[in-house]
């Protein structure tokens, strides 16, 4: 534990509280928390947030505010793929985390931050706050009491138009509404695996029903309809279908639930639609009842509904997601003082993602069934070295012509973009990226070799690549392509083609003859913008040669 908090007043540290982040503040301080730091990259949206609070410290720099603040814990209200990175960052610190959903964004990232789990006397927990709402509190209730007999078929839907979000907030465009397959999986999938542990899936296949929307830019969203089939370890059948695209009304989360003794199906928002169930408890006729009838503290409710639920403070019903956002905090806060287990604890979270990223891989290969990996399962190794690539010796006599859209302009990085270019990648994921690195990275670039693409109506950088003299007795002349970038909201136009086509022919002007790259197997954009240069793969290491088929594979590329 850092500093020298107590475990009755703990500082909290809410993350994105521009956003998400700030709408945990309540729950946190009525359940006994402080808010001692808030932080969002937003720093305009960061002054107006601090005055809702008691003089917290204030950040823009999420690094920075681990380093210099007394936290015990954070709330991360941050995109999706933050959460892996900035939970490790804590974890590594001692820090406890209560994480957004999903938990991760790449099978790769999901192994490290169980690693960090591992590794970390910190806790973590996922802010999955479905299961919280009284009505699938009730039917976790009965589940284990037996009421629904076996239990072999659930049905989980999110249906929640979103187009204008993705404007709102870019990020989603890409995680959300930019990949075939679940991306958002854990609201519909996470109540169904409550009811059904300690049951999990142990494999999926996913299709999706086609493309017939197109954001503001004219580009297609991804198919409108995903649907995941899973199949559990003790053989039970889950449908998942999530839709953020289509043009309907909104309903929201539905559920079902069919067991030998019975079944539940929950109100789809409709005109006269309500929750019903049955249970052979209930009438050995087999016939429907009111949801909110049996719910009641005179029914079964009375029986079953935790304490919490039958008598909720004011400020629970008052709470987000029906009171999801109140009790999910309760516990989390209940975990980190010994006071309970974790209910979502790092291996119930990676229940709840990883058949989504399982499903983005089916539904590439047109629907394949795929296994889902266990986490506990995960043997503990060293994180896996980046990809490399080369520039092929074929090729130094063949520099690339960058191509810069109109409305563009390419041009070397100046003094006074630095805090721009920070911005930007910080925009592009490099979330813990600062000025400081950015005069570093300037002093260690070539001549010449610093890239920029400044969007001329607006005047922002949105795109960038870089450089750095890398020689070594192997290789005398070696160069090395660093720090790619693109703003989200200028994505699709071939500007990150076009920068990185720029920093090549610098590289091969300067009589480099040993020009190189590192990255990642998630980073597919980029990945295909190199292969698409010319860049090859460096098959430096054992498994090198099956990770770049998986990379093949997820691109659709030919080599």
């Amino acid at each position: 534990m850092k500093g020298e908090s107590k475990l009755d007043k703990l500082n909290v540290g809410l993350v994105g509280v521009a956003g998400r982040g700030g709408s945990y503040q309540s729950a946190m301080e009525l359940n006994g928390a402080r808010i001692h730091a808030i932080c969002d990259i937003n720093e305009d949206a960061l002054e107006r947030c601090a005055d809702r609070f008691d003089k917290p410290e204030k950040y823009t720099d999420y690094d920075e505010m681990l380093g210099r603040s007394e936290l015990d814990a954070v709330v991360l209200g941050t995109p999706m793929p933050l959460h892996v990175p900035q939970s490790i960052k804590a974890l590594e610190r001692g820090v406890h985390v209560l994480s957004e959903v999903p938990a991760g964004v790449s099978i790769e990232e999901c192994k490290d931050l169980v690693r960090a789990c591992k590794e970390s006397d910190a806790l973590y927990m996922m802010a999955e706050n479905f299961g919280y709402m009284r009505p699938n509190v009730f039917i976790k209730a009965l589940a284990e009491a037996g009421l629904f007999g076996e239990l072999y078929y659930a049905e989980g839907e999110y249906m929640h138009e979103l187009k204008q979000m993705n404007e709102d907030t870019p990020w989603r465009r890409k995680w959300q509404t930019g990949i075939d397959g679940v991306t958002y999986p854990t609201h519909s999938l996470g109540p169904i695996l409550q009811w059904m542990a300690p049951d999990r899936v142990a494999r999926v296949c996913c299709e999706g029903s086609g493309q017939h929307y197109r954001d503001p830019r004219g580009d297609l969203y991804h198919q409108d309809t995903n649907v995941m089939l899973c199949k559990t370890v003790k053989g039970a059948l889950i449908k998942i279908r999530v839709d953020m695209i289509s043009d309907r009304p909104d309903s929201g989360t539905n559920y079902q639930l069919q067991g030998t003794d019975g079944v539940y199906e929950s109100s789809r928002g409709g005109p006269g639609e309500d929750g019903k169930l049955w249970l052979r408890s209930l009438s050995e006729e087999v016939k429907w009842h009111a949801l909110e009838q049996v719910i009641s503290a005179d029914s079964l409710g009375g029986q079953y509904l935790p304490e919490r639920w039958l008598n909720p403070p004011e400020a629970a019903l008052k709470a987000g997601h029906g009171g999801g956002d109140y009790y999910e905090v309760e516990d989390f806060l209940r975990a980190i003082r010994g006071e309970a287990p974790c209910p979502i604890g790092i291996h119930e979270a990676m229940d709840m993602t990883l058949p989504g990223l399982i499903s983005q891989e089916s539904i590439r290969r047109q629907g394949r069934w795929l296994d889902v990996p266990d986490s506990r399962q995960w043997p503990e190794e060293p994180a896996r070295p980046q990809l490399k690539m080369i520039w092929p010796e074929r090729l130094l006599g063949s520099p690339p012509q960058p191509d810069v859209p109109p409305g563009y302009v390419l041009r070397q990085l100046r003094p006074e973009d630095v805090e721009a270019h920070a911005v930007l990648l910080r925009r592009a994921g490099f979330e813990d990226w600062t000025v400081e690195r950015t005069e570093e990275l300037s002093r260690n670039a070539i001549p010449g070799g610093f890239f920029v693409i400044e969007h001329l109506a607006s005047g922002k950088i949105v795109a960038t690549a870089a450089s750095v003299h890398s020689p070594s007795k192997e290789r005398p002349r070696g160069a090395e392509l660093m720090w790619v970038g693109g703003d989200p909201e200028h994505s699709g136009k071939g500007l990150g083609l076009a920068v990185c086509a720029a920093m090549t022919a610098r590289f091969l002007q300067a009589g480099y003859t040993n020009i190189c790259l590192s990255t990642d197997d998630f980073r597919l954009p980029a990945l295909k913008i190199y292969l698409k240069l010319g860049y090859e793969p460096l098959l430096f290491t054992d498994g090198m040669k099956e990770r770049w088929e998986e990379v093949y594979q997820k691109l659709n590329w030919q080599p």
